[in-house]
C-alpha cells in the first residue's frame, strides 16, 4: 500500500539530573562537593532513507521517544547522555509543524537529516555551585525536559517525468512499456490507485524516471475521484506528460479532455500550469491516419505539437523516450534552497534597552521572560536546602529583582518564570 500522509509526534530525551554529594575524608564528616552532573538527553532526527518509499510505518507506530539522559554521580561523575535518535522517511518527505502547518524542511536527498526535537540539558551537581563564597553548596539541578513536537509528513515522489491523463488513456500501460515497472493494468477506470515510478533508459549510460499519477478527471483539484492525493507529486517533475486518448473510444474528445486537465491544474497549483508539457496522443492503431492527423491538426491550432503513439503496437514509443529526454535536459532544473534551522532548543529573547530579560505586568502577577532567567527556575531542585536563597541571589545578581521593584512589584507579589510562581521576597 502506498501512503503519502502521517502525523507522528516525536520526543526528545530529558537531561539526568545532577547530584548532590560530598567528598568523604578521614576524619571529616564532609568534605568539598563533588556532585557529578548529568547527561543530556537524545535529539530526535528525521533521515531520509532511500531504501523507506511510503509513510506506511507510521500508521502502526507513529510516537518515537528519544533515551534520556542518565544522572551525576559522586566522586565528579557525569551521567552518560543519551544517544540520539534517527526516524527514517522517504526521500522526498516534506515535514510540517503540526500545529502551525509551517513548513521545516524538504529532505530531497539520500541521508539528509533534520533536528525536530532537542533533548534536554543534563542537571548540574553540587561541584558546579561550589564558588569561595559558596564552598559548601546543598543545591542541583534536575534535568531539562526534552522537547515534544506533533509533526505532518507529507511524501512528494521525486521523479523527472510526470505522466497524466484522464482514466484509461494507457499511463500505466505506457510506463511498463518503457521502464521494468510492472502496475495492474486493466480496462477499466482507476486500475491504477498508487502512483508507479520507473527508472527509463535511454541508452549510452542515460536515464530519466518516470512517474505515472493515477487518473485525474474534472474536480480533482477538490479531491474528485482519486483528486488532489496525487497532484501534489506532480509539483516534484520537471516535465509532464499528458496523455489523451485520440480514439475517442470512451466517448470523450482528446482536445477537450487536455484543456479539461490543464484546467485543473491551474485550480490546483498555478505553478503547474506553467511546467514544460509534453502531449501525447495514445491508441492510434486503433484510427486510420487520417483521424490521427485531424487531431494532430486541431491540438496544432491550439499552439499544442501532439506526438502521437500506439503503446499496444509500440509505434512512436522509442521516439517519444527519446524527445522527453531531450526536452528534458532543456528545462531548468533549478532546485529550492532549503535551510533547515538546526538549534531550536530555547527561545531567543532580543530587547531593546534591557540585558537578557523584560518584566511583564499581567493582572495582579508579574511575568519575568529571560532565557537564561528562565532556564534557572525550571530545573533547580527546590527541595533542596540551598536553592531558594541561591536562586534570590542569582535574580539580584542579574538585576532582576531591582526591575520588578521599579514595575511595582512588593514584598509578597507573585512572579512567573519558566512555567513556576514565586512568592517575592524583598
Amino acid at each position: 500500500m502506498f501512503v503519502d500522509e502521517a502525523a507522528i509526534i516525536v520526543k526528545a530525551g530529558n537531561g539526568g539530573d545532577g547530584k548532590i554529594s560530598f567528598k568523604r575524608e578521614y576524619g571529616q564528616r564532609h568534605s568539598g562537593p563533588d556532585g557529578g552532573d548529568g547527561g543530556d538527553g537524545g535529539d530526535v532526527y528525521l533521515r531520509a532513507e532511500k531504501s523507506v518509499n511510503t509513510l506506511l510505518k507510521f500508521e502502526k507506530k507513529n510516537k518515537f521517544v528519544a533515551n534520556s539522559g542518565h544522572g551525576g554521580g559522586a566522586q565528579s561523575k557525569t551521567g552518560k547522555s543519551a544517544e540520539n535518535l534517527f526516524v527514517d522517511v522517504p526521500v522526498g518527505t516534506v515535514v510540517y509543524d503540526g500545529e502551525t502547518d509551517e513548513k521545516l524542511v524538504d529532505l530531497t536527498t539520500e541521508d539528509q537529516n533534520y533536528l525536530v526535537v532537542e533533548g534536554g540539558r543534563g542537571g548540574r551537581g553540587n561541584k558546579a555551585f561550589a564558588s569561595s563564597w559558596f564552598p559548601a553548596p546543598r543545591l542541583r539541578e534536575l534535568g531539562g525536559e526534552g522537547q515534544e513536537r506533533y509533526l505532518k509528513l507529507e511524501l512528494k515522489l521525486l521523479a523527472d517525468v510526470g505522466i497524466i491523463g484522464f482514466p484509461n488513456v494507457g499511463k500505466s500501460s505506457l510506463i511498463s512499456k518503457i521502464s521494468a515497472q510492472k502496475p495492474k493494468i486493466g480496462n477499466y477506470h482507476f486500475t491504477t490507485l498508487d502512483p508507479h515510478p520507473g527508472v527509463v533508459d535511454v541508452g549510452d549510460w542515460n536515464s530519466f524516471v518516470a512517474v505515472d499519477i493515477p487518473g485525474l478527471i474534472q474536480g480533482a483539484h477538490e479531491g474528485r475521484g482519486l483528486g488532489d492525493d496525487f497532484l501534489r507529486h506532480l509539483g516534484r517533475t520537471n516535465l509532464l506528460l499528458h496523455m489523451v486518448d485520440l480514439s475517442g473510444i470512451e466517448g470523450r474528445d482528446p482536445l477537450e479532455d487536455w484543456k479539461t486537465l490543464r484546467d485543473e491544474l491551474r485550480k490546483y497549483d498555478g505553478d503547474l500550469e506553467k511546467m514544460p508539457e509534453m502531449v501525447v496522443g495514445n491508441k492510434i492503431d486503433l484510427i486510420d491516419g487520417d483521424q490521427v492527423d485531424k487531431q494532430c491538426k486541431r491540438f496544432l491550432n491550439e499552439g499544442v505539437a501532439l506526438t502521437p503513439i500506439s503503446v499496444a503496437t509500440g509505434e512512436g514509443v522509442s521516439g517519444l523516450v527519446g524527445a522527453t529526454y531531450d526536452r528534458l535536459q532543456e528545462c531548468d532544473k533549478s532546485e529550492e534552497d532549503e535551510k533547515a534551522e538546526t538549534d531550536n532548543r530555547f527561545r531567543l529573547y532580543e530587547f531593546e534597552g534591557e540585558r537578557g530579560f523584560r518584566v511583564v505586568k499581567k493582572g495582579e502577577r508579574y511575568l519575568v521572560e529571560g532565557q537564561e532567567i528562565e532556564e534557572l527556575a525550571e530545573m533547580l531542585d527546590f527541595s533542596t536546602q540551598d536553592a531558594p536563597e541561591y536562586f534570590q541571589e542569582k535574580l539580584e545578581e542579574k538585576g532582576v529583582i531591582k526591575k520588578l521593584k521599579s514595575n511595582g512589584a512588593t514584598d509578597g507579589s507573585i512572579v512567573q518564570i519558566g512555567g513556576r510562581e514565586f512568592e517575592l521576597v524583598i
